[in-house]
């Protein structure tokens, strides 16, 4: 009888040896298998990184192509760095996967342990949510173009469609006689170039007729004819008084320099400039801002002369 307590002790504490051996197998992870599997995650998250990069890269350039297209320029290159942007993309795309599924089998070959198991639930975890961040920008992100796509198109819809008003040549009564001087001339001529710098007013956005009126009035004072001085003088400034810096007037300031852009043979930086700027314009002159639209076209008309 002492014999079999003695083998039945003993056939236990070779069990109880055996299972505390297990647990303690359980309770620690391969310090190698981690490492590797620590290095995969931090590849995987890097590479995430410079495919979220360059997709913000490749929506510049789409944003970018639009505004050139629209003044009609030349997107031969825009469109060259966005094949490339795109065929980066592709390439990671696929190292992306292949990096995954090198990590699954790492996660696969180690979950033995309980300590394991719990890192690759982990790793899962953190790939699932960085996967829905990812989903979740490239959407809002998408939204927002689509948005300011839809807003620049109709604000330049409703640019180019709004008929600028008739611009009312102001008809002066012709003077009687030849009484005037240079004394009443000159402030005529001074206001009307006064109004014009206060207004905005370029020499371009003056009818045809009026735009020779001021030339009209110098020569007649050199002649000595000084009603038709005087005549040519009133008719600019009653004219230039007239004018108002509204939706119509931007309208059609905007298209002139729209054909200006595309008949002008221009560099890239210029363009983009130019792009930039008309953009600019049709934000100012959504929010009904007439006054900053006309004076970022001045600015405008100033870089293509």
């Amino acid at each position: 009888m002492r014999i079999v307590g003695i083998l039945m002790f003993s056939a236990f504490v070779l069990a109880a040896g055996c299972k505390g051996k297990s647990n303690d197998a359980n309770a620690a992870p391969d310090p190698a298998a981690l490492k590797a599997q620590q290095e995969l995650m931090a590849k995987r998250d890097d590479l995430m990184a410079q495919q979220k990069k360059l997709e913000g890269e490749r929506d510049k350039i789409d944003e970018e192509i639009k505004a050139v297209s629209a003044t009609g320029g030349d997107t031969s290159e825009l469109a060259k760095k966005k094949a490339q942007i795109e065929t980066q993309l592709e390439g990671q795309s696929t190292d992306l996967t292949s990096l995954t599924s090198k990590l699954d089998q790492v996660v696969v070959a180690t979950s033995g342990n309980a300590a394991n198991v719990a890192t690759r639930e982990a790793s899962m975890a953190t790939r699932e949510k960085t996967v829905a961040g990812r989903e979740k920008d490239l959407s809002d992100r998408e939204r927002q173009l689509a948005q300011r796509e839809a807003t620049l198109a109709q604000r330049e819809k409703e640019t180019c469609s709004v008929a600028a008003a008739p611009m009312i040549i102001q008809q002066v009564t012709a003077p009687k006689g030849d009484k005037y001087t240079r004394k009443d001339i000159e402030p005529l001529l001074g206001k009307a170039r006064a109004n014009m710098a206060k207004k905005g007013i370029l020499a371009g956005d003056l009818p045809a007729q009026v735009q020779g009126l001021e030339g009209e009035a110098t020569r007649a004072m050199a002649s000595g004819d000084w009603g038709k001085a005087y005549l040519a003088a009133a008719q600019l400034s009653a004219t230039i008084d007239a004018i108002k810096v509204d939706r119509g007037f931007i309208s059609a300031k905007y298209a002139r320099l729209q054909n200006r852009v595309k008949s002008a043979k221009l560099d890239e930086n210029v363009r983009k400039q130019l792009t930039d700027g008309m953009q600019e314009v049709l934000q100012k002159y959504g929010d009904g801002d007439f006054g900053a639209s006309n004076k970022r076209l001045n600015q405008l008309f100033g870089i293509v002369r």
